[in-house]
């Protein structure tokens, strides 16, 4: 029974774990005797207390599995960080979050910041304990820093229960067991790549961390060499393994799953994939940092409901609302537009030091009767899937009419030409607001391009159509492999200015 994330590094350290975690080239391996060497050099550590938080970068190497186990079980609190990540992102992180102590892959670093109590603790009651505290389900047991698509970072509390039932949830519907064989290519400071090694620690499976930039050819290779049975993927992750499959004319018969997140997987990707890889199942999924995960669609219904992210995962109410006013929603009616509201124990604790940043959640009747407001546009069909419009905040006016980029980008991403699709809001000479595309193809010459533009005329409606096309050899993308937005709307306002 798992009561909190402590008890993984109990599971492990006392060889009741069954699963096996190695790394993808080095052919390093995780096990019980790396927590235990890991362990016995951390001693008693006067520095870190029960509550605290400990930044922790995210090397895929044994030593930063180690030092999660070890934070989880003396009851820290992990904020997770790319190891990339500049030093004054990581001082601006720590001094966020009130963080003493950095893990550098299994190696401590003290921080020097400014000693203040954090705002959203102002009125919380203090103990004093003389006894050996507990870690509990209640307790903290991540803070998730992200700037997602609404710009500014901000830190999202996650309580040892809500990761439990977020495990059990999407364990349950991918039916996960020992003889799954995951490959995660996102980083542990991403919750997809997170969640991947939590999955191996829970369902006792196989997996194999990546260790390299993702690469297509690459992690083919990896696929073979390891007969691996589920991939998670980004989408621009998934357009890209498309490609050299449809090149080399890959098998890949051990592949059972292919799992989504981090925005929408163009339709046209998902049929390639299903007739590419048969025998495979595709999982579309949504979701989001605040609460994990969302919605799934079950691979049975992927080609039927095509273009949809699915019904609730199990244990999670999923409701569309348009605000009536300030205390009041209003459900919408069938195939209408509004903004997907979930409930559930998955649910965030809140923002950390910040109120309603991005998603924001509204409390109900008790304690735990909350609602997550996501921010996140959705309409529904008749048989209650759920189908991703944008995000409130991307809601485009282009001359009186409201256009919606992931319902844009899907439909532009349908022309076989196109490798990757973004659209963002722009402002012209006159001031008025418009869309802007940015688009990436597959053979990206003068005749390619008119193509692409007649193909767009001819495909949608002129009210709708982005007023701005920008072409592009390489799309910026975060380190999570999304479109970096940001990056594009920065350009647009550089080359204006």
């Amino acid at each position: 029974m798992l009561f909190s994330l402590a008890d993984f590094f109990y599971k492990v350290k006392d060889n009741h774990w069954r699963g096996n975690i190695n790394f993808s080239p080095t052919s390093e391996a995780f096990s019980a005797l790396s927590l235990q060497s890991f362990t016995a050099l951390q001693s008693e550590n006067p520095i870190i207390s029960f509550g605290d938080r400990v930044l922790v970068t995210d090397e895929p190497t044994p030593n930063t599995i180690s030092t999660f186990l070890w934070l989880w079980s003396i009851g820290a609190v992990i904020v997770p960080i790319r190891h990339s990540m500049k030093q004054e992102a990581i001082m601006n992180i720590a001094s966020d979050c009130h963080a003493k102590v950095l893990f550098r892959n299994g190696k401590m670093h003290t921080l020097s910041i400014s000693p203040r109590q954090p705002a959203s603790e102002t009125d919380v009651k203090s103990f004093s304990f003389e006894s050996t505290r507990i870690v509990c389900g209640c307790d903290l047991a991540l803070i998730i820093y992200t700037s997602g698509s609404t710009g500014a970072p901000k830190g999202i509390m996650l309580s040892h229960n809500n990761v439990i039932t977020s495990i059990n949830a999407i364990g349950t519907y991918l039916s996960l067991d020992a003889q799954e064989h995951i490959l995660c290519l996102s980083p542990l400071s991403f919750d997809y790549g997170l969640y991947q090694l939590l999955f191996s620690l829970k369902f006792d499976c196989q997996l194999t961390l990546f260790q390299e930039d993702f690469h297509p050819i690459k992690v083919i290779k990896a696929l073979e060499n390891n007969d691996v049975s589920l991939l998670p993927v980004v989408p621009a992750m998934a357009s890209s393994l498309v490609k050299i499959i449809q090149v080399f004319k890959t098998k890949l018969p051990h592949l059972k799953k292919i799992t989504n997140t981090g925005g929408h997987l163009a339709q046209e990707t998902i049929k390639n994939l299903t007739t590419l890889l048969p025998t495979t199942n595709i999982y579309a999924m949504y979701g989001l940092t605040e609460c994990k995960r969302a919605l799934y669609l079950p691979p049975q219904d992927t080609i039927k409901k095509l273009g949809s992210v699915g019904i609730p995962i199990p244990g999670l109410e999923a409701k569309i609302f348009k605000a009536q006013c300030d205390q009041h929603f209003k459900e919408v009616s069938q195939g209408e537009i509004g903004e997907l509201f979930i409930r559930g124990a998955a649910l965030m604790q809140g923002y950390y030091g910040q109120a309603d940043a991005g998603a924001s959640i509204h409390k109900g009747h008790y304690r735990d009767d909350n609602w997550l407001a996501t921010g996140d546009l959705f309409t529904q069909d008749e048989d209650g899937y759920f189908y991703f419009k944008g995000r409130c905040k991307d809601l485009i006016k282009q001359a009186g009419y409201c256009l919606y980029p992931a319902e844009l980008e899907a439909q532009i991403e349908l022309y076989s030409n196109v490798y990757l699709a973004a659209i963002v809001p722009h402002t012209d000479r006159y001031g008025d607001e418009i869309a802007c595309l940015y688009v990436q193809l597959n053979q990206n010459d003068t005749s390619h391009q008119a193509e692409f533009k007649a193909w767009l005329k001819e495909h949608l409606d002129p009210s709708y159509c982005p007023r701005e096309i920008n072409f592009t050899d390489n799309m910026v993308l975060t380190p999570n492999s999304k479109v970096d937005k940001q990056h594009l709307i920065s350009h647009l306002a550089a080359v204006q200015s």
